[in-house]
């Protein structure tokens, strides 16, 4: 018997488990995330650093388009700034403005998977967000913050449009340099 090490077989094949744990054939456990870079369903946006005025906002807005038949897992946000800031992540909200867009990049250069999500940016002195539900809220003083979702945010396909987003205010009453990046990886459902 072997163990499980791909427990992301790729789009699509559910997240499985297989433990066998013996004194002479211990488990070697992987995380689905890692999984699904070998498989090349893994991907990650990233804003690059911003400036941003007095009591501004960066904002960004991650889309699991209708109907894509994918089912996205968020694996990590993280970002930072030079001095205080607060970090907002919202299910279902959005920013009615253009923006800009972020193209997705797959973790495994070897793969010619793409991402059917949409993301996009904005960087401006008034609040864009309209809607959503906060699902965590960070104070920070300065320096990198990382959260860990491991995959525990799960934004399945439906009918409409389905977004994750994250919302970067300078709680200064000076420019701040302010970045964020978030990874993800997707299953077909």
């Amino acid at each position: 018997m072997s163990p499980n090490n791909n427990p992301v077989s790729g789009l699509n094949q559910p997240i499985y488990v297989k433990s066998l744990q013996t004194i002479t054939t211990p488990n070697i456990v992987s995380s689905p995330s890692y999984a699904a870079a070998q498989n090349g369903t893994f991907f990650a946006i990233t804003t690059q650093s911003r400036s941003v005025a007095a009591n501004g906002f960066l904002t960004v807005q991650l889309t699991n388009p209708a109907n894509s038949g994918r089912t996205l897992y968020i694996q990590r946000v993280s970002g930072g700034a030079t001095v205080n800031t607060t970090i907002d992540v919202l299910l279902n909200a959005t920013f009615s403005a253009a923006g800009t867009s972020i193209p997705p990049v797959n973790s495994n250069q070897g793969s010619t998977n793409t991402s059917l999500t949409t993301s996009k940016s904005i960087t401006q002195a008034t609040d864009p967000t309209i809607g959503g539900t906060i699902f965590n809220s960070i104070i920070q003083t300065g320096g990198p913050v990382v959260i860990d979702y491991n995959g525990e945010i799960a934004i399945p396909p439906t009918t409409t449009n389905r977004t994750f987003y994250v919302r970067l205010t300078n709680n200064t009453n000076q420019t701040n340099l302010l970045s964020l990046n978030i990874s993800w990886f997707e299953l077909v459902t």
